[in-house]
Parts: C-alpha cells; structure tokens; sequence
C-alpha cells in the first residue's frame, strides 16, 4: 500500500497535468452526468478548489473546478496557499509548503433540504455530504500515491477564518469540509 499521509512536501512544482489528474479523481465526470466519487441521488454538492502555488503550467492563485467541463476557472489571482494553511488549527508551517492545496466544500443546506424527508429530520443531508467529502480525499490521497505524489487531509482549520478571508476562497452559500495538501514528498528524490 503506497498511500500515506504526507507532511513534508520537496519545492518541486506539480504540472498541471498532475493537478488535472487530482480533481477529476476528487470531482471529474465519468460517463453521462455520472462522476468519478458517488454522491447521494446524483446530488453532487461539493465544490472543489485548487489552491494553487507551484504548479508549472498554472499560474499562482485559487481556481474552482468545473466538472461538466473539466476546466479550473480562476477566481483569485496570487499565492495563497500561506493565508489558506493559516487558517488551520495546527497545521500551517509544513502544509504552506504543499504545491497546491485541494479545497472541498459543500452545500449543506441544498443536502438538507433534499433529504429533509429522511430520518433523522433535517440532519440526514449533511451526513451525505460528509461522506461524500470523504470518498473525494480518499480518491485523491489514491490518485497521488499512483502517480508518486505525497498528499495529507486536514480538517482541523477554524472554519469562521476559512469562511472570511478576502478574496473568497469558500464559495458563497458552502461549508468548508476538507482541505489536502499535494505536492511532491521531501523523502523522494525522483
């Protein structure tokens, strides 16, 4: 088993094309409207964002990925993967260092209502979308370690710093759920 959690990442870029390779694991569209992670009645309300910072091919800044088109759109020009990793509890100083950071988040209130006819009452959405984060980072963790890259999840991040920072790198209206961080291991020196 090559996945392991990843914490010390080499100042080597990823290219785009091994960017590319980790969202379609974490988002992309697989046949018809159908997706490469499963999502609940094909309600697929995560969003993903690269957080991109050295990535040869893609200049510096915070894209969101568009899975019927399998295009990243920029939407915050800039470097920052040091102000996203400083909204983490305990884990800013080697996750700043990751080539790009990979950002889900999710429509918690569009889950729920959804699924506001399932028991628990009003509760039963906001796990869907919980384990469809987690199918999501597992994909990505899996698709790293085939392609010989490192990648941590990090969930301990303060979610009202996360939400705030300007610009926006949480879409409007989501929850921030998982935030992994991808880049070549310092321990590799392939």
């Amino acid at each position: 088993m090559q996945r392991r959690s990843t914490r010390s990442f080499a100042d080597r870029p990823l290219s785009i094309a091994q960017v590319a390779l980790m969202v379609w694991a974490a988002q992309g569209q697989t046949t018809g409207e159908r997706r490469s992670c499963p999502s609940a009645h094909a309600l697929y309300p995560l969003t993903l964002t690269v957080v991109a910072g050295n990535v040869d091919g893609l200049a510096a800044g915070a894209y969101r990925y568009d899975a019927e088109r399998d295009v990243l759109t920029l939407i915050a020009d800039g470097d920052h993967r040091d102000r996203v990793a400083g909204t983490t509890l305990a884990d800013h100083a080697w996750l700043r260092r990751a080539a790009a950071l990979l950002l889900l988040s999710g429509d918690l209130e569009a889950a729920a209502q959804h699924f506001a006819d399932q028991p628990p009452v009003g509760r039963r959405g906001a796990r869907y979308v919980w384990l469809e984060a987690g199918h999501a980072g597992q994909s990505i963790y899996l698709q790293a370690a085939e392609a010989g890259l490192g990648a941590v999840l990090v969930a301990g991040f303060d979610d009202d710093r996360l939400l705030g920072l300007t610009p926006a790198i949480v879409p409007s209206g989501q929850h921030p759920l998982a935030l992994l961080g991808v880049g070549h291991p310092a321990d590799r020196q392939s």
